[in-house]
């Protein structure tokens, strides 16, 4: 199975509005995220991917060429592991657009559970 193949693309407003974009090859992505970057404040929005309802990761613009990452860990590890953490969330921040398409590339080529594992090297966001 090719775990990019069965990913599906969203715009995620600030609102709260979701925008499904379906099925998105990988050499999209740039091109998704600089639109993102250059969507007006009143109109802002992320770009998330997903394999199902509960297999999702985020992208938000935030100045400068980053953006802030987020998910819900779906791995439950070891209680040293899980006590380290707070709360379930994952989260990460890239400097740049070129940066976040490799965190998406890499979400996409992998399992979710050496996505997480990966994750945990990647800068937390602020």
């Amino acid at each position: 199975m090719n775990a990019a193949a069965d990913l599906r693309a969203y715009r995620v407003y600030d609102d709260g509005a979701v925008e499904p974009l379906g099925p998105v090859p990988t050499s999209r992505l740039g091109e998704l995220l600089a639109q993102a970057q250059a969507a007006p404040p009143e109109r802002a929005y992320g770009i998330g991917l997903y394999r199902d309802e509960r297999d999702f990761l985020e992208a938000r613009p935030l100045g400068h060429g980053a953006f802030a990452f987020r998910s819900e860990r779906l791995i439950r590890d070891s209680l040293l592991a899980r006590l380290s953490r707070r709360g379930d969330a994952l989260s990460f921040s890239v400097a740049s657009v070129e940066q976040a398409v490799a965190a998406f590339v890499c979400y996409a080529g992998l399992a979710r559970d050496a996505f997480e594992r990966k994750a945990a090297d990647f800068p937390k966001a602020r």
